[in-house]
């Protein structure tokens, strides 16, 4: 079953239940026998399922609502403009490399039509980035 985003909420919601409750464990067992009689913290009560769910829905409701605003889908696009510039370099690099050894017209024709897609890209997050602005 591929992994979804709720279920890495859900996983990350129940390993941070689980750290307070270590913690509160730690804190307890530190004041133990120094404390006052009644003054000691509690006993850490551990979240049912259901509560450690509807944490991780309501973080990725507050996420994808970020996602769909103005700034989410900015920095998307950017992210989108990142991967095709990079992607963009490392094939200029190859090509180069490639040249260097004396590849064949037809091999650095292919190295040609990979940077006409990656600058489509480019210029394709540009447009959406441009898009979320105006939004």
């Amino acid at each position: 079953m591929a992994e979804t985003e709720l279920h890495r909420l859900i996983d990350a919601e129940a390993s941070a239940d689980a750290a307070r409750a270590e913690l509160s464990r730690r804190e307890l067992a530190r004041y133990r026998g120094v404390c006052w009689s009644g003054t000691a913290t509690e006993a850490p009560a551990v979240s049912s399922p259901a509560t450690i769910q509807a944490r991780a829905e309501a973080r990725l409701a507050v996420r994808q609502d970020w996602r769909n605003g103005a700034d989410g889908r900015f920095i998307a696009a950017i992210a989108d403009c990142q991967a095709a510039a990079r992607a963009a370099f490392t094939t200029g690099e190859r090509a180069r490399a490639g040249a260097a050894r004396g590849e064949a017209a037809d091999w650095r024709l292919r190295m040609l039509d990979e940077l006409t897609s990656q600058a489509r890209a480019l210029a394709a997050g540009v447009r959406q980035a441009r898009r979320s602005m105006s939004l």
